[in-house]
């Protein structure tokens, strides 16, 4: 099995990483509200590319010291995803074959096709923890895959699955996916300019009653 510094030089060599997008995390913290170490690919991806998007189709959740989703279950955040995995999980089961239960998952990714993404977090070594996808437009519905999250998004990129892992095959085989820090995300926003195609946003400054 390669290295995490391998698979993360992999992923870099296809989606290279913005300078200083450092992700600031308090790990110590994040351990005390999940009850967990989180696997050492995704403390080395957030140290390296942080959380954001890809090409506006798969985000990568900002980790967060709280498993309270701060106005109801919410969406695109660390809580707010987990909790709307661990719900379809007590209304539709688990994964096939996996003996676990809701509170085995946790979030770390979501896409444009409403797919969720996180890991099984069965095994006490987090590093041996799967990536785990509730896909919307799959059946079924969900699925494990038997790697890191960080060699799963480079194994998307070089369609190394037997198939498509999410609903939006956009990313599938995609050769130069563009990863974008979500506060250059947010500048971009914010100065009327649409973060992943560069042109004008052409509803800037407009107001919607």
């Amino acid at each position: 099995m390669p290295s995490q510094e391998t698979v993360l030089a992999a992923l870099r060599a296809v989606m290279p990483s913005h300078d200083g997008a450092d992700e600031q995390v308090d790990w110590d913290a994040m351990r005390r509200t999940w009850g967990v170490d989180f696997p050492s690919d995704y403390v080395a991806f957030m140290s390296t590319y942080g959380a954001g998007g890809i090409d506006d189709v798969l985000s990568i959740l900002v980790p967060e010291a709280s498993a309270q989703p701060s106005e109801g279950p919410g969406f695109g955040s660390m809580a707010g995803e987990t909790a709307n995995m661990r719900h379809m999980w007590e209304s539709d089961g688990g994964p096939e074959g996996i003996d676990a239960g809701p509170a085995s998952v946790l979030a770390w990714g979501v896409s444009c096709g409403a797919d969720m993404l996180g890991w099984l977090t069965v095994d006490p070594d987090p590093d041996k923890w799967p990536v785990v996808v509730w896909e919307r437009h799959g059946w079924p519905h969900w699925k494990v895959y038997d790697c890191g999250m960080t060699e799963f998004l480079r194994r998307l990129f070089a369609k190394g699955f037997e198939e498509c892992p999410l609903s939006d095959a956009s990313l599938w085989g995609e050769p130069s996916p563009h990863f974008l820090h979500w506060r250059e995300e947010q500048r971009r926003w914010e100065s009327g300019i649409d973060p992943y195609t560069g042109d004008p946003d052409p509803y800037f400054g407009m107001e919607f009653s």
